[in-house]
């Protein structure tokens, strides 16, 4: 609420004076100053009136600013303190708008895939105009020079109605979205921006706008890839641990030349030692070399050792 005060007040560190009437010692300086505040607040000052005035006889007399003690005139400014807040204020809100302003022509200088851009229906794909003239254009795909758009079937009086839309997920719902796709130049964009036709452009952040989703999100990727087995050096392990050399053997062949290092190995170890067919040290050592090949430890510290007790060339 905007009141006016005028109430009376002794300004700080002002001493009573001798009156030039009764030369008494009760001549203080009052100040009755007319201000403009918000409840408690000064907003701005209206008057500033200052006067001596004695309490003994009664005799007043104005003061002027540049005659008021030096405490006085340094605490002047707290009448202005409700200018000072509505200037940082409107300060603030400004450079918000700015820094609101300039995230979204980054967001049209470097697009993303879904970047979700509110347009003007007639004007942004040359549909009739209609009450219900707002809709949803998402971007899907971009190159150096053209930015490819899927606009939504659905259109919007009121914004608030878009977000709604993405507040309840309706972006990736079945049919939202037309099937016509629409590519523009990058210039043409930019164009449509500044003529208000694209009127906000939005980023979706972890996959959503206004808690909603407007985009699927991305499938996982596995904590662990893993070793990928394989099933034929699996049955051959199977196999030898059964004393079943021959059918190990032809397990193990089979992964090996499909490429399994641990077949590789596998095979290498019965040439090695003669199991479920005649020891071949030459063999061995040609598929220890493979699974070298394809960065197995064990294989390498194997061949080593075989070599050392055998001739391996």
């Amino acid at each position: 609420m905007l009141l006016f005060n005028t109430s009376q007040s002794f300004p700080y560190f002002a001493q009573t004076q001798c009156c030039p009437n009764c030369h008494s010692h009760a001549y203080h300086l009052i100040n009755q100053s007319r201000f403009l505040r918000f409840t408690v607040i000064p907003v701005i000052p209206l008057a500033l009136n200052y006067k001596y005035e004695c309490y003994q006889c009664g005799h007043n007399a104005p003061v002027k600013l540049k005659q008021l003690p030096v405490f006085e005139i340094v605490t002047l400014p707290k009448y202005f303190i409700g200018v000072f807040l509505a200037l940082w204020v409107g300060l603030f809100i400004y450079q918000q708008h700015a820094a609101a302003q300039a995230q979204k022509q980054r967001y049209l200088t470097d697009p993303k895939a879904y970047d979700t851009y509110l347009v003007h229906a007639d004007k942004f794909t040359h549909e009739p105009w209609t009450l219900t003239n707002l809709k949803v254009a998402q971007v899907l795909s971009f190159d150096e020079q053209f930015i490819t758009f899927q606009v939504s079937n659905y259109s919007y009086k009121r914004n608030n109605g878009i977000t709604t839309a993405m507040r309840t997920s309706l972006l990736v719902q079945n049919g939202y979205f037309s099937t016509d796709k629409i590519t523009l130049p990058r210039s043409e964009v930019k164009r449509l921006y500044n003529d208000g036709v694209i009127y906000d452009v939005l980023r979706p952040s972890a996959n959503s706008l206004y808690g909603g989703f407007v985009m699927f999100p991305p499938k996982p990727k596995p904590l662990y890839k893993g070793l990928k087995l394989d099933k034929n050096n699996q049955q051959g392990i199977t196999y030898f641990k059964n004393g079943q050399y021959s059918d190990a053997l032809e397990s193990f062949t089979i992964a090996a030349n499909a490429g399994s290092q641990w077949g590789q190995l596998n095979l290498a170890q019965m040439y090695r030692d003669g199991q479920g067919v005649t020891k071949n040290i030459k063999t061995a050592k040609h598929w220890y070399e493979h699974a070298i090949a394809q960065g197995n430890s064990k294989a390498k510290i194997e061949l080593e050792e075989m070599c050392d007790k055998a001739n391996c060339k």
